[in-house]
């Protein structure tokens, strides 16, 4: 199956999931779970785990509608494919699933996770604040159901599922997650994708405040567990955030409304034994600092 995520996400890390294997056979202990903080569309997650690199991963998003989503794609599948197959595709259900997700509906994972996936699957570029594909008047060239093919999502969520017994969904803050990684005592290879310093188009649905990054980073400082980051190529992350860690410039392609290809710092903690860097996306690759 050439997709596996029922997300979209725009900047998303499935394009890393080759290099991400050759850095789990490269460790010595190999990690035997993969876990990802700030998990979104967990495209190189799922990669991992249906390609048998490892035994289990763990998802985690504080996002609350992300959250609610993958524990109905792996704990409630019939419920959640029903909806898929079953929901009008409409404008009128779309202002609808919109309210449901701003209300934030912690108390019906089916319905907060179900429309948290419909604005994926229905608007730009997958991106959960912005408006519907062909606009509120449908009258753009592709329409609010252009991404929406139930049988194909379908047929994917109920592939997914089959995984759930070595699935972990959690809904944390990415530091507690940590925490939690280091008290279970599982050693996993931890990949960490925080929401850029610079926001830019809206490409990622939450935000970390000047602060909360710099909490991140000094929580990984202290932690024992191997782990790798990516972020946006901004003077902070080598200089102050992640000052003294190996770091790498690659390209991968962003998909925010208009396909291109952007820069990104990968920086790998002190524990961790590297690879060749020809697996990363496209292949040109440079240390920073």
């Amino acid at each position: 199956m050439r997709y596996l995520s029922p997300l979209r996400y725009p900047g998303g890390k499935g394009r890393l999931a080759p290099f991400i294997a050759e850095l789990i056979r490269s460790q010595a202990p190999r990690p035997r779970e993969y876990a990802e903080p700030f998990a979104g569309g967990a495209g190189a997650a799922l990669r991992l785990l249906i390609d048998e690199h490892v035994r289990a991963v763990h998802i985690n998003d504080l996002n609350p509608g992300i959250a609610a989503l993958w524990r109905c794609v792996f704990f409630e599948t019939e419920a959640f494919v029903s909806r898929i197959e079953r929901d009008d595709v409409t404008l009128e259900n779309w202002h609808r699933q919109r309210e449901i997700y701003e209300a934030g509906g912690e108390d019906d994972d089916l319905d907060l996770g179900f429309a948290t996936f419909f604005l994926n699957r229905c608007n730009r570029s997958g991106i959960l604040s912005a408006r519907p594909i062909g606009g509120l008047e449908q009258t753009g060239r592709w329409k609010i159901d252009a991404r929406f093919n139930r049988e194909s999502l379908a047929q994917r969520v109920r592939f997914l599922s089959q995984y759930r017994d070595r699935v972990r969904v959690t809904q944390l803050d990415a530091r507690d997650f940590i925490g939690r990684l280091e008290a279970d005592k599982v050693d996993p290879l931890v990949y960490v994708d925080p929401p850029y310093l610079i926001q830019g188009d809206g490409l990622y649905m939450d935000s970390l405040s000047a602060h909360d990054h710099a909490d991140l980073a000094a929580r990984l400082s202290k932690t024992d567990l191997r782990w790798f980051l990516t972020y946006d190529t901004h003077e902070r992350v080598t200089t102050e955030l992640y000052e003294g860690l190996r770091t790498v410039q690659f390209n991968i392609a962003h998909t925010a409304q208009v396909q291109h290809v952007g820069t990104e710092y990968a920086v790998f903690s002190h524990a961790l034994q590297l690879p060749k860097l020809d697996l990363l996306p496209n292949g040109q690759t440079r240390w920073v600092g």
